[in-house]
């Protein structure tokens, strides 16, 4: 299975869309989080090789019977005003099993998508206050995903099919934070993406809570990927909480 490698044009891109011109002004802010996260993935799968008369395409409908649950995120946060830019990088890697459509030749399949996500933005605050911002955003997505569809074999021989594929989206969104209380705070990011997808859409809310060192953060992602290049299909959404840790400065 080809290696899930970050190629040097994606760091380069990520790092222009993160680190603004005016970063070391006074009055900037930076913020910097890591989170783990429990993903896991429903929709369909298929390798080169597979169809859907022999199995080829796996389905999974219920995210919670996945057999591998494994993510980590890094978010760089940047604002001065009114403007601001952000981005992080995913890793995930999540496998699950589903029943086959052709009983007699497999007894069962699994799927897995594993590899790296990476997202670069430019916003402007639409509604600046002192305890909220309304950013809309722009930027993109890139994906560099390997899928794996392992066929147990009945009447047939057992298989495994493979591909690996690479690629960027446009994404458009809204951004929204609020901070209640002194300590509490809550997030709320909505985007849709097309380019080397068909389409690809984000979901992210999130709660925070504030201490003098920085703040904990919890809360839940979604992110749909719909790609088809003939050999390699990714209908599916990788969706599940996440816990992390911000800091300010």
């Amino acid at each position: 299975m080809p290696a899930c490698r970050l190629p040097a044009s994606a760091v380069v891109f990520l790092a222009c869309l993160v680190v603004p011109p005016f970063a070391s002004a006074a009055d900037s802010e930076w913020q910097i989080s890591p989170y783990g996260w429990i993903a896991s993935f429903e929709g369909t799968v298929g390798g080169a090789g597979g169809d859907a008369d022999t199995g080829g395409e796996a389905e999974f409908d219920h995210a919670w019977e996945n057999t591998g649950l494994a993510g980590a995120m890094v978010n760089a946060n940047w604002r001065r005003d009114r403007w601001t830019a952000f981005g992080d990088w995913t890793y995930a890697k999540v496998s699950s099993d589903s029943p086959t459509r052709v009983p007699a030749l497999y007894d069962s399949i699994e799927g897995e998508v594993k590899g790296h996500v990476l997202q670069g933005y430019a916003g402007y605050d639409l509604m600046p206050r002192d305890t909220s911002h309304l950013d809309l955003f722009a930027g993109a997505r890139y994906y560099n995903l390997d899928l794996t569809v392992d066929l147990t074999g009945a009447a047939a021989q057992s298989r495994q099919l493979q591909g690996g594929q690479a690629w960027f989206d446009a994404v458009a969104g809204l951004r929204w934070t609020r901070q209640y209380a002194n300590h509490w705070r809550t997030y709320l990011s909505g985007d849709v993406g097309v380019g080397g997808s068909d389409s690809s859409w984000q979901g992210y809310a999130g709660v925070g809570y504030d201490f003098s060192w920085g703040a904990l953060i919890g809360g839940w992602r979604y992110l749909h990927i719909d790609y088809d290049s003939g050999s390699y299909q990714l209908d599916a959404a990788l969706t599940g909480p996440f816990v992390g840790a911000s800091w300010t400065f």
